[in-house]
């Protein structure tokens, strides 16, 4: 080969090896870039099968007593730190802390209630279900609860849920505390009322003095007590619902599969409650009644006294049908929980809620 085509081959080579090594640093550099790209829906789409595929947190088999309470509340926390923050909403007559966690990251806030009864504490283990089906669905790939947009509304709204109203009454019926000396107990499986045996749904300032129930002194259940907002626990509830700006409130009970929403106390706005009601109903299988017209029945009421202090929504939301037993120092309503909250359509009611205050 003659000098001249040999320099000429080496330069042919030199140029193809330039070419060749510029292709793969373009190469390299494109495929570094896509990867940085892709990384992040990588892991969260890992995050969303992880939180998907792990074990409940609420197990809906056993009754939450006073002290696994805090523990389940703060697995929830743990397992859900950007949506779920622990407060304290107050104490109860007998000195024990009224537990409240928040739910969500929105502007708007609603108060969800649990157990202002004693034997109801089944409403207290659907509250913490709620709160782990609608946390899963928040990080899940749609983002939806059924038809609704709860990543849409628990970025709207922030939910502060108090899952047990009534922590002394809950110790009554579960680990055998006792009421003081002079509460008359006819049946302690039965027992509604807080330590000091006043009814906490009929202590509230609202209808109290028109309350003609028979019941004049501390009992299992019934007594208003001997003023309007006496109880520890009624006062922490009016001051939390005086300090926020609550759209709506839910106090979730067992027995009726319905929901009460209006009275004839004042009627003024019962179009409109009569219409939240009805939304929360056509999402939950929930029964409409008509407005309660007895004191003695809507009297002292939580969401009685939430609806006319401030003029908006408060329901009371009761979860079993009529013809369940209800036996609360037994396991048997966990046995078969979800049959009978009737949690597939009864778990719809919140986000149901937060979906009808946004109209």
């Amino acid at each position: 080969m003659s000098d001249k085509a040999f320099r000429l081959s080496l330069s042919f080579l030199s140029v193809f090896s330039a070419l060749v090594l510029t292709i793969g640093i373009l190469f390299l550099f494109f495929t570094s870039n896509s990867n940085q790209n892709q990384q992040p829906q990588s892991e969260s789409t890992a995050q969303i099968e992880e939180i998907n595929k792990q074990k409940p947190i609420v197990n809906t088999a056993a009754p939450e007593s006073f002290d696994s309470l805090l523990g389940t509340v703060t697995a929830l926390k743990n397992h859900f730190p950007d949506i779920i923050k622990i407060y304290t909403a107050g104490y109860s007559e007998g000195g024990r802390e009224i537990l409240m966690y928040t739910l969500g990251n929105g502007e708007k806030k609603a108060l969800i209630t649990g157990a202002i009864h004693a034997r109801e504490h089944i409403t207290t283990k659907y509250l913490l279900k709620v709160t782990e089906d609608y946390c899963n669905a928040y990080y899940s790939a749609t983002g939806h609860y059924g038809s609704y947009d709860i990543y849409k509304l628990l970025n709207e709204y922030t939910l502060y849920i108090i899952p047990c109203i009534n922590p002394d009454g809950l110790e009554i019926i579960l680990s055998n505390d006792i009421p003081e000396k002079n509460v008359r107990v006819s049946k302690l499986s039965e027992y509604k009322a807080n330590k000091k045996g006043v009814d906490l749904n009929r202590n509230f300032p609202i209808a109290w003095e028109y309350i003609n129930n028979g019941v004049t002194s501390p009992a299992d259940y019934y007594f208003k007590g001997y003023n309007s907002g006496s109880a520890r626990e009624t006062q922490a509830l009016m001051k939390l619902c005086l300090e926020n700006d609550f759209s709506f409130m839910i106090s979730v009970h067992i027995k009726g599969n319905c929901i009460f929403w209006g009275d004839t106390y004042k009627t003024q706005n019962n179009m409109i409650y009569k219409a939240f009601a009805e939304d929360i109903c056509s999402a939950s299988g929930l029964l409409m009644t008509a407005p309660t017209k007895k004191a003695k029945d809507y009297g002292g009421g939580f969401e009685n006294w939430f609806r006319h202090q401030f003029d908006r929504p408060g329901v009371c939301i009761e979860l079993s049908d009529n013809i369940n037993i209800i036996k609360p120092c037994t396991n048997e309503n966990y046995k078969n929980f979800d049959n009978f909250v009737n949690y597939q359509m009864s778990s719809n009611a919140i986000a149901a809620a937060m979906a009808s205050a946004n109209k």
